[in-house]
C-alpha cells in the first residue's frame, strides 16, 4: 500500500469539513515509513470527476455548490482510505455497474442515506428518468439523476443535487467492463466504499498529463492517480491550505496529513507532489522533504520517482 493516503470522492473515510465539501485519503494515509523517515497520515479529498472529454459546469473554480451547505463529511480514520479501495464492500441492494441488476425500466444508482452526510453512501434500484450519455450535462436530485442506466449525474459532490455531468459507473469484479463501455483508456476506481466505482482515466501526477486540459491529475490511494475536475474553492487549494477531498487542493498538490506540511493550522492540508529523483528540488520549503508516496518495493513502474513534499524527521 501507498505511503501517502488515500483520498475521498465522496468515501466513507472522510475528514470533517465545511459545508459542500468532500474528503479521502491518499496511498499515505496511515502512519508509513518510507526511506528510514516516517511520512504521517496522508489524506486526500475525494475527487468525483468527470472523465477525458466531459466538462463539469458545477465545478469551475471558486465556485461551490450551494445545495450542500449544512452537509457534514465523514471522519477520517487513520489506516481507512478514502478513495476506498477495491475491495471496499457495496452497502446497497444493487451493484451500479451492472446494467441488468434492477427491474425494467430502473437502474442502479447510489444516493445520501445518512442525513447530513456529504457524499454518497449506500446504492439502491431507482427508476430512469432520462437516456443521456456520457460525458451529457445533467440534473440531479436527492436521490436520482436523469442519466441513462449505468450512468451517475456527478455535480460538485456526490451528495449534491443540481447541475452536473453523467459519468459511467463500472463494476470492479470484471477488469475490461471500463473499455466494453466504449472507455478504453479509463480504469474502474472504487470511491466510497464501493458505492461509487467510477470509469477514471490514470495520469502522472508529476506531468499533469491528462487530455482534458479542465482536469487535474490526483491521488486515489493504492489506486494510482486519476483524471478528475478540481475542486478547490476561490482561494484555497495552494500549499498548506486546509483541505478535505482529493480534488480540494490545486493540480499537482495533494491531500495529506497536516502535521507533516509546513505552515499548516489544521488535521489535513495540501502539499507538492515532487520527482525522487531531483532529491528535494521540487519542494519550496526547506523544511519539507520529498518522501516516496509508495512504500519500498510496492510502486508501479511508472509511478516509481512519485514522492510528496512531507516536514523531514530531522524538523519533527
Amino acid at each position: 500500500m501507498p505511503a501517502v493516503a488515500a483520498a475521498c470522492l465522496s468515501m466513507t473515510a472522510c475528514t470533517e469539513k465545511e459545508p459542500g465539501a468532500e474528503s479521502s485519503t491518499s496511498a499515505s494515509e496511515s502512519s508509513t515509513e518510507s526511506e528510514g523517515e516516517a511520512t504521517g497520515t496522508t489524506t486526500t479529498a475525494t475527487t468525483e470527476g468527470t472523465t477525458e472529454g466531459t466538462t463539469d459546469p458545477t465545478t469551475t473554480e471558486g465556485t461551490t455548490d450551494p445545495t450542500t451547505e449544512g452537509t457534514t463529511a465523514p471522519t477520517t480514520t487513520s489506516g481507512s482510505s478514502g478513495f476506498v479501495q477495491i475491495d471496499g464492500g457495496i452497502e446497497g441492494g444493487c451493484i451500479p455497474g451492472k446494467l441488468d441488476d434492477c427491474a425494467d425500466n430502473e437502474k442502479c444508482s447510489a444516493y445520501v442515506m445518512e442525513p447530513g452526510y456529504c457524499c454518497v453512501d449506500t446504492n439502491t434500484c431507482v427508476p430512469i428518468l432520462g437516456d443521456l450519455e456520457f460525458g451529457d450535462e445533467c440534473t440531479r436530485t436527492d436521490m436520482n439523476d436523469d442519466c441513462g442506466n449505468g450512468l451517475f449525474c456527478m455535480t460538485q459532490t456526490s451528495g449534491s443535487t443540481g447541475m452536473g455531468v453523467c459519468l459511467q459507473f463500472c463494476d470492479v469484479t470484471n477488469a475490461t467492463d471500463c473499455a466494453d463501455k466504449g472507455l478504453p483508456d479509463a480504469n474502474c476506481v472504487s470511491f466510497n466504499d464501493g458505492v461509487l466505482p467510477l470509469c477514471e482515466d490514470a495520469c502522472d501526477p508529476l506531468a499533469q498529463d491528462c487530455a482534458n486540459s479542465n482536469f487535474g491529475c490526483y491521488a486515489v490511494g493504492d489506486q494510482g492517480f486519476t483524471c478528475t475536475l478540481p475542486g478547490f474553492d476561490n482561494g484555497l487549494g495552494n500549499d498548506a491550505d486546509e483541505c478535505f477531498t482529493i480534488q480540494s487542493c490545486k493540480p499537482g498538490l495533494i491531500c495529506t496529513d497536516g502535521a507533516s506540511v509546513t505552515g499548516c493550522t489544521a488535521d489535513t492540508c495540501c502539499t507538492q507532489f515532487c520527482d525522487l529523483s531531483d532529491g528535494n528540488a521540487g519542494c519550496t520549503d526547506a523544511m519539507e522533504v520529498c518522501e516516496a508516496y509508495y512504500e519500498p518495493g510496492t510502486a508501479p513502474p511508472e509511478y516509481t520517482n512519485v514522492g510528496v513534499c512531507e516536514i523531514g524527521r530531522a524538523h519533527v
